[in-house]
């Protein structure tokens, strides 16, 4: 299987890249700063602690930089806030459902409403189109009428060749 003794060479390359196999106090501070500011740029953080973009870019794509970050960050949400907003927030969608589910049983529900149920309820459980933004229209016309240009001006072009042999002969 030469493939796959192919794939393990490869493996065994990205497996000797560089790159740190453990968490130092630099980047322990480079974490500080990104909990801190999210926004901060790799070449902020290159300029704050005297090293390279490059290099900055290597220890955060790095699995044990990226381990720590993980779980620094877990360490600062609290999880009862957490939990309690996802409370909150299945507690207002089974609330809204339950208004939702009376005013379509009334006898005469507005059409909007139905229309807008069914469009919402679907799109949540992954029915109908996705949205692709905005539609691109194009106005034939407009193309039809510039190669019809295009076609005229390459009529004129051979014409201007071909006139000077057809004037030199008698017809």
């Amino acid at each position: 299987m030469p493939a796959l003794d192919a794939t393990d060479k490869i493996l065994d390359e990205i497996a000797k890249l560089p790159g740190p196999q453990k968490v130092r106090y630099t980047h322990d501070a480079m974490i500080n700063c990104i909990i801190a500011n999210p926004a901060v740029s790799q070449n902020d953080l290159a300029k704050y602690f005297g090293y390279s973009a490059p290099w900055i870019s290597q220890i955060i794509a790095s699995d044990a930089f990226q381990a720590r970050l993980s779980q620094r960050t877990e360490e600062l949400v609290d999880p009862t806030i957490l939990l309690s907003v996802k409370e909150q927030f299945n507690a207002l969608v089974l609330t809204s459902l339950a208004i939702l589910r009376e005013k379509l049983k009334a006898p005469n529900p507005p059409d909007n409403l139905v229309l807008r149920s069914l469009e919402v309820g679907s799109r949540a459980l992954g029915y109908g189109a996705r949205d692709i933004g905005t539609p691109i229209t194009n106005n034939v016309n407009i193309h039809l009428d510039e190669l019809g240009k295009n076609l005229v001006n390459l009529l004129q072009r051979k014409k201007a060749e071909v006139l000077p042999y057809i004037e030199g002969e008698t017809i």
